[in-house]
């Protein structure tokens, strides 16, 4: 697929695990506190406009599109959120499939756009677990995938009464810029197929370098 007004931006993390947020890093047995593993990430992201693939969106549908890499380069396997959990997606005016690229989509507070694949904190003990699919990645290995967002654009986030989500209520008509982030987090070792939790320790989002958001991408003639 050609992308209008590409751009190509490279973006690498290091965490320290068990560094920062609630969760209590543990220790080895004996009291010792755990010595906290160097998280360091890569994401290779193409930002720019397309059609998503795929059946399920009727022709003629576009919208902000990036295609990026994720590259494990510590030591340590790691979790990739891989979409957009499907049963805390929202209704909003427009059908919002279920696919591979499905993403949130909200504003930071500083007014600029995020398109994300994450599961977000809750605001408090809801007695649930909420998780979104993920791919776990070894040391050295990656993973390609794909983010799509309808334009207009359209805030998608779940329940604000259940979970902290960042930023205004509503997208910002004076956006100008977006970014595509993806949650990562050390690899816990749970049991069956990979997802990342609510409570999965040690959460962040790596972020892309900001783009310029195309005229018309919040429903305006910008």
């Amino acid at each position: 697929m050609r992308l209008g007004g590409a751009v190509t931006a490279v973006v690498a993390v290091s965490v320290l695990a068990g560094c920062g947020g609630d969760d209590d890093p543990g220790d080895g047995g004996d009291g010792t506190p755990t010595a906290p593993a160097e998280l360091d990430v890569a994401l290779d992201a193409r930002l720019g406009t397309g059609a998503p693939t795929g059946p399920e969106y009727p022709p003629g549908t576009s919208g902000l599109v990036a295609d990026y890499t994720v590259t494990n380069n510590a030591d340590v396997a790691v979790l990739v959120v891989e979409r957009r959990p499907a049963d805390i997606t929202p209704s909003v005016d427009v059908p919002l499939p279920d696919t591979a690229e499905s993403s949130w989509v909200y504003a930071d507070d500083a007014g600029a756009i995020l398109v994300t694949k994450e599961v977000f904190a809750t605001t408090g003990d809801t007695g649930t677990a909420y998780r979104a699919p993920a791919v776990r990645l070894e040391p050295g290995e990656s993973l390609t995938g794909r983010a799509f967002a309808l334009t207009p654009l359209r805030r998608i986030a779940p329940d604000a009464g259940t979970f902290e989500v960042p930023g205004p209520d509503a997208l910002p008509a004076d956006a100008t810029s977006w970014s595509f982030c993806v949650q990562v987090a050390p690899d816990p070792g749970e049991p069956g197929e990979p997802t990342m939790a609510d409570h999965t320790p040690d959460r962040r989002l790596v972020c892309s370098t900001a783009a310029d958001l195309p005229p018309g991408a919040l429903g305006g003639d910008r």
